[in-house]
């Protein structure tokens, strides 16, 4: 993995609900293996997510950019699973050695371990399910606001809708993803307005944005 600087992210997630999900360990293998398949033929991750507990994984983003594809990618896998998910940024020693859950330490794992435990804590009292913690006060509010608003939004979320969401961001196509369906233009347009398809694409790339912009002012 190459070296984009001396940051690097770590993703931490838990399951909610794990318990009353029935065959679950077969049932969380069927979202993780693709989804880690996925990001590491994108080179999205440095090796395949870890599971580090029943209901839990972690992986080591190869680059801060790739924070904003993976979190969409994260919900749209994992529907109708509610997920708890924790972004620790900061550096890490050993990034290169597999599995890093097993090699890798500092600050960016110590942060993702403290942002899942105080996303767990907070579960009653909160509406948020995505966390960040960086050495930046100042980044973690912009970043965390943002997602608050967007897992709002991504809870709304219907079965169709994914389904819908998931062909437009392969296809691009409204065109396509109708033909996929077997439904008419408008029919897809009306089910990507109300499971917030832009909303989730725009969050996306100003999530990419900010996190460029921001490390750049802030390097070392």
């Amino acid at each position: 993995m190459k070296k984009q600087s001396s940051r690097y992210a770590v993703l931490t997630a838990d399951i909610a609900g794990s318990r009353a999900i029935a065959d679950f360990p077969s049932e969380r293998d069927k979202k993780l293996r693709p989804l880690s398949k996925l990001h590491r033929t994108g080179e999205l991750i440095a090796s395949d997510y870890a599971v580090t507990a029943w209901d839990e994984f972690e992986g080591l983003l190869t680059a801060l950019a790739h924070i904003p594809q993976v979190l969409l990618d994260l919900r749209r896998y994992f529907h109708p699973f509610q997920l708890r998910v924790a972004i620790g940024i900061g550096d890490v020693s050993n990034p290169a050695q597999k599995p890093v859950n097993v090699f890798a330490g500092g600050s960016a794992f110590e942060r993702a371990r403290k942002a899942i435990t105080q996303l767990n804590a907070e579960r009653t009292t909160l509406a948020r399910s995505t966390l960040f913690l960086s050495e930046s006060s100042e980044f973690d509010t912009i970043m965390n606001t943002l997602y608050q608003l967007h897992d709002t939004l991504a809870e709304r979320i219907s079965a169709k809708q994914w389904e819908a969401i998931n062909l437009q961001l392969k296809a691009k196509s409204q065109d396509a993803t109708a033909r996929r369906l077997g439904l008419d233009k408008s029919s897809i347009s009306r089910r990507l307005r109300r499971g917030y398809y832009w909303q989730l694409v725009n969050t996306r790339e100003a999530a990419k944005t900010i996190i460029a912009h921001y490390w750049k002012q802030h390097s070392p």
